[in-house]
């Protein structure tokens, strides 16, 4: 029972994960083409980025330490989403430097071990 709630669970934040992708790089690209409400698209996937971040540190806080650091490292990185959106909903281009921080630090915790 425990195995296929965990495996259910994998399955969801995959899910999640993919959403939160395509709204990300749906805001991007609308942003390049002046679409007007490119930065609502952006904060949606923010939100919901953030949103897991904060649902996968909780759910693995008792987890091995190394584990529970890097998901709530990860929460942290959200934020910068958050500011990314925050800066793209009023117009200034440095939602580029804080989405790119994000990028870094992912790309940081993912071949971490």
């Amino acid at each position: 029972m425990y195995m296929f709630s965990k495996m259910k669970s994998k399955n969801l934040h995959t899910i999640v994960i993919s959403l939160y992708g395509v709204l990300l790089l749906a805001g991007a690209v609308m942003s390049i083409f002046k679409v007007r409400y490119c930065g609502f698209v952006f904060l949606a996937g923010s939100l919901v980025a953030i949103a897991e971040a904060f649902w996968a540190a909780l759910e693995y806080r008792s987890a091995d330490i190394a584990v529970a650091r890097r998901q709530r490292l990860y929460f942290i990185a959200s934020l910068f989403l958050g500011i990314a959106a925050w800066y793209m909903l009023r117009g200034s281009n440095n939602w580029v430097v804080m989405a790119l921080i994000w990028i870094v630090i992912v790309i940081y915790l993912s071949f971490r071990k």
